[in-house]
């Protein structure tokens, strides 16, 4: 028993540092690089919870179902695109998000069932909260490729961008998601759509309830096995 808890607090701490690694470093990655150190870090907790086969399938799942749709608008004529290189990049970044948001969400149930306060809840919590951040700013990115005029981005962030397609450098929409999500709200990017509007509404009603909820929650764990020692 103590043996799993301390794998499972190493891969808790180490996907919690490749996140951090990802935040510091990122705008210097180009796109590829990221997702591969991303998925590595993310590995180590699914292999340490024995649920290889089960991500596997939905990864694949994840990967293959926007290849399929967006391929076939491809050749109805329904989108258009410059080169097939783009229409790919696109199924992979809707495909690695829609993973991530369902490995988010189950992480969420997860820890909101282990009724525990210990330091790698706090972190898995943290983890959690980062990898929602990393989310929207992907989403984000997806918009502003679809919509040119989504965003509203001052010219020195915007010439900072490695890539200037959302697709391939989404790392200022990333930066705009932890803006908005942790409520700073800086004014150099600004959604201009109403879908951006929208999701950007939403992802800061997320930020201070997660907060809120998951402190309180975590606080509680901690009270309760306190009164019972």
């Amino acid at each position: 028993m103590k043996k799993n808890f301390l794998h499972a607090k190493s891969a808790t701490l180490f996907l919690c540092g490749t996140l951090f690694f990802l935040l510091f470093f990122g705008p210097i990655l180009n796109k590829a690089e990221v997702m591969l150190i991303f998925l590595l870090g993310l590995s180590t907790k699914i292999i340490v919870h024995k649920k290889i086969k089960r991500y596997f399938l939905i990864f694949l799942a994840c990967l293959l179902v926007p290849l399929f749709f967006i391929f076939l608008a491809y050749f109805l004529g329904l989108l258009e695109a410059s080169d097939k290189r783009t229409l790919t990049a696109i199924a992979l970044h809707v495909g690695i998000v829609a993973f991530l948001a369902l490995y988010a969400i189950e992480s969420l149930e997860e820890m909101m069932s282990l009724h525990q306060a210990a330091f790698t809840e706090v972190v898995g919590a943290l983890n959690t909260y980062i990898i929602f951040g990393l989310i929207y700013g992907e989403i984000y990115a997806m918009i502003a490729y679809f919509q040119k005029d989504a965003f509203s981005i001052t010219e020195k962030i915007y010439a900072a961008a490695i890539h200037h397609s959302p697709i391939y450098d989404s790392w200022p929409y990333i930066y705009f998601s932890f803006v908005t999500q942790t409520t700073l709200g800086f004014g150099d990017i600004t959604p201009i759509s109403h879908l951006a509007q929208v999701l950007t509404i939403s992802q800061g009603i997320f930020g201070q309830f997660y907060i809120a909820i998951v402190l309180a929650y975590l606080l509680h764990n901690y009270i309760v096995k306190s009164q019972e020692k």
